[in-house]
Parts: C-alpha cells; sequence; structure tokens
C-alpha cells in the first residue's frame, strides 16, 4: 500500500483503481489507511464520502496526515465547500509547517472562494515564511499586483478582492484569473519548457503539472525541479498529446 507519506511528495494520487474495485472504508481504520481508501474512491469518481475526509482533516493530531488531507481538499473541493467555514476549522489552530501547505495548495482548489482564509492567514502569519507564500497564493489567484504592491496591506488586498469578485462569474473555476481550461494550461506548459529547454534550469511550474496529473489520472513527466532537455521536452509533447486526445 502506497503511504501517506509517499503521496505528500507526489505530485499525483497515483492512477485511478480498477474498474469494479471497491473501497470498504471502516470506522476501525487507521486514519492513514482511511485516508488512502478515500483517496482511492475519489479517484474512482466517487466523491460520496468527502465529508468523512473534512471531518478528518478537522480531527487528526497527526500533522503528516493533515498535510494530505490539505493536499486532497484542495483537489476535491467545490466552492460550496469553500463557502462553510466550519469545514476549515483545522485553520484556527494549525502550525506553521501545515499553514504553509494549505497557503501553497490554496492555488489547487480554482475558487475565489479560498482568498478570505489566505487574508486570515495573512493576518496571522505576517513576518514569517508562511507570509510569502500566502502573498504568492493570493496574487496568482486574483492578480492583485496588477493594481497593488506587493507588500499591500491586508485591508488593501480584501478591498482589492471584494471589488474583483464583482467581475467574475461566480459559478466558474478560475486560474491566474482567468476561467480555467486544461489546453490553456498545456500550452503554458510547453512555453515555460520550451524555454529552458537545454539550459540546464529546472522547469520551475509547480501548480499545472499537478492539476494535469491529477485531473488526468496519468502522470505528467515534468515538475517543479524537471530539467527539460530533448528527450523530456518529447516526453512532455507526447502527453499533453495524448491528453488531447480525450474526453
Amino acid at each position: 500500500m502506497v503511504t501517506v507519506n509517499e503521496l505528500i511528495k507526489s505530485i499525483w494520487y497515483g492512477p485511478a483503481p480498477s474498474v469494479g474495485e471497491t473501497q470498504n472504508i471502516r470506522a476501525s481504520l487507521t486514519e492513514e489507511r482511511k485516508l488512502i481508501s478515500l483517496i482511492q474512491l475519489f479517484k474512482s469518481g466517487d466523491f460520496s464520502l468527502k465529508h468523512v475526509l473534512i471531518h478528518l482533516m478537522n480531527s487528526t493530531k497527526n500533522e503528516e496526515i493533515l498535510n494530505l488531507c490539505i493536499h486532497v481538499f484542495c483537489s476535491v473541493c467545490t466552492h460550496e465547500d469553500l463557502q462553510k467555514v466550519e469545514n476549515l476549522d483545522f485553520l484556527s489552530r494549525v502550525s506553521e509547517d501545515n499553514a504553509y501547505v494549505f497557503a501553497s495548495c490554496a492555488r489547487e482548489t480554482l475558487s475565489p472562494e479560498v482568498v478570505p482564509y489566505l487574508l486570515a492567514l495573512l493576518e496571522e502569519w505576517e513576518d514569517t515564511v508562511v507570509e510569502g507564500v500566502i502573498r504568492d497564493s493570493l496574487d496568482h489567484i486574483t492578480d492583485y499586483t496588477e493594481n497593488l504592491d506587493w507588500n499591500a496591506n491586508i485591508n488593501e488586498i480584501g478591498s482589492y478582492y471584494m471589488e474583483w469578485m464583482k467581475t467574475i462569474v461566480p459559478t466558474f473555476y478560475y486560474y491566474n484569473g482567468e476561467p480555467v481550461f486544461p489546453g490553456n494550461l498545456t500550452k503554458t506548459l510547453v512555453q515555460r519548457a520550451f524555454a529552458v529547454r537545454g539550459q540546464n534550469v529546472p522547469l520551475k511550474m509547480e501548480s499545472i503539472p499537478i492539476l494535469l496529473s491529477v485531473w488526468s489520472g496519468t502522470k505528467c513527466p515534468v515538475q517543479y525541479k524537471t530539467l527539460i532537455d530533448e528527450g523530456v521536452f518529447q516526453q512532455l509533447t507526447d502527453y499533453i498529446d495524448a491528453l488531447s486526445e480525450r474526453s
């Protein structure tokens, strides 16, 4: 069985289970086995037990379990899930390490509804290592630095967010301020890979390889630290070609 620690370090949750494979998620399971079973269930397209994930995320005292719960929640949550403040009760007592995890994963929710939580975290974790990643995610979601300084205060960003919300479609999911579409993500990924190909520098793209891997169930051949040579670039183009042929 794959472990929590292995999944924390990965950019995806592994391939989808075989057709007909079922998950027996009993109350007697350990937290780790319950979480792994929930992930298998979600990968099959069944989100009926999302509430079990949310309960585990808010009740566990294990930092590694919480870390992975946050990753999974940010992959499967909806706008409605984020609108329920009680679903993220853990943030009121979160450690610095997992505040950092939530702040970095927040952009993968693709939901503007996550911004108020990031603003609350910014107030609590200002002047720590968490501040930078919170601001990164806020800028990634709202593009606030188009109009404000990077170091703008919480009230300024909050006011900008409220005005920005009036300009978007609330039911849509957004990436970099635009309605998300896989074709746009693959285009951005290829452009970046082409730009650094053969230069012996890492790709330095995190969210797009994760999103494509999770959505498709097929692991993207590149990630943040990947060096792009001709062979890797061909693997990437083959991967994107395969995705483009799918529904």
